[in-house]
């Protein structure tokens, strides 16, 4: 992919990030109605545009309001702009070099290391199903796709990146985020006038991805799809033409709907990206063809920046509109969780105040 003996990866790095920011510019927040009431905005002025591209054609004789849950959100606990699923991001690399000095990360080695990626997933992949035969009493795990899920839920670094439809899901496990990171630094109070204090939520409409992506999809994927089977060729296919399945493998990524293989997904609304060699969703450009012209058009994606203040008081406010451990996390461990927090996390004190 070019010339690999460029400058350094730090100023790269800083290149991509100020490339990044132009693409997806971030609005802030810092309540949940604010955070809500800017989903509603930017959800209908999408739909606005894809009224106004398909009211006078004939071909759309039905009202073609947007399908709920056509926007999907993934919650992050800091505001890195960065979208790539656990196959692809630098903590795994950097844990699989083979030597210190190995090559690092860089956009420009993506491809040199897709193909060891490749592999390496296909192995894992192997020994998941291998074992996992004598986990899967209740059949969960059927079809390929099916397995490469249970793999992702299961925390196996896959090739799959997690959203939801759930707005409040999303910033759910980005608060969650937040404070581990803090309770792992040892950090007991948030400083609400520290600039590092804010987590992200991606915003995107994974139906317009699709349709843009796909000359045949105007939805995300479905798993049992052939198109999907591109994605994740059969391990029996592989065990001959493993070059052959990863020199198939689409460009892109692609928004796909899961099966209903585990009740924690369900609940959280899960969805998922499954990517193909391009690493980074927000590298994604369209190609968009017009009579006499072309063009690039960029994702419909948003990063929203929430500034913390308290995070026990947005978790309590989420745990008051449904969302928290007990409803994301339908089983004991959930419930045993969202108990404890309920009746043990600390609350900040009302100081009284003088006029």
């Amino acid at each position: 992919m070019g010339d690999q003996t460029c400058g350094p990866v730090s100023t790269k790095r800083q290149t991509l990030r100020k490339l990044l920011q132009e693409i997806t510019p971030a609005a802030s927040v810092s309540s949940i109605q604010e955070f809500v009431l800017l989903v509603r905005e930017l959800s209908d002025a999408w739909q606005k545009e894809d009224w106004l591209a398909r009211e006078c054609d004939a071909e759309f004789l039905l009202n073609n309001a947007r399908i709920v849950g056509g926007i999907w959100f993934r919650g992050h606990a800091d505001t890195n702009l960065s979208l790539r699923p656990g196959l692809y991001r630098d903590s795994l690399f950097k844990d699989i070099q083979k030597q210190d000095d190995s090559p690092k990360p860089d956009e420009e080695l993506e491809a040199h290391r897709f193909s060891e990626l490749f592999d390496l997933e296909h192995d894992m992949r192997i020994d998941f199903k291998s074992y996992g035969h004598l986990l899967n009493e209740a059949n969960e795990a059927v079809t390929a796709m099916d397995w490469y899920f249970m793999m992702q839920h299961h925390g196996v670094p896959t090739r799959l990146l997690d959203w939801t439809t759930n707005a409040l899901a999303a910033l759910f496990f980005a608060i969650e985020g937040f404070k581990k990171r803090h309770q792992s630094a040892n950090q007991q109070v948030v400083d609400s006038s520290d600039a590092d204090n804010e987590v992200s939520i991606w915003m995107m409409d994974a139906y317009w991805l699709a349709n843009h992506l796909s000359d045949t999809w105007y939805a995300p994927l479905l798993p049992w799809s052939e198109d999907s089977g591109a994605y994740l060729p059969s391990l029996e296919t592989m065990i001959d033409k493993l070059e052959d399945a990863k020199a198939l493998l689409p460009e892109y990524a692609m928004p796909i709907e899961p099966s209903a293989i585990h009740p924690r997904v369900a609940a959280q609304e899960g969805r998922f990206v499954i990517f193909g060699k391009t690493q980074e969703l927000l590298l994604h450009k369209l190609r968009l063809e017009s009579i006499g012209d072309s063009k690039l058009e960029q994702l419909r994606l948003r990063q929203i920046q929430f500034k913390i203040q308290d995070p026990e008081d947005v978790l309590r406010t989420l745990a008051g509109l449904g969302v928290s451990r007990r409803t994301l996390f339908p089983d004991f461990g959930g419930l045993a969780e969202f108990v404890s927090w309920k009746h043990l996390h600390r609350v900040r004190p009302y100081l009284a105040t003088s006029d």
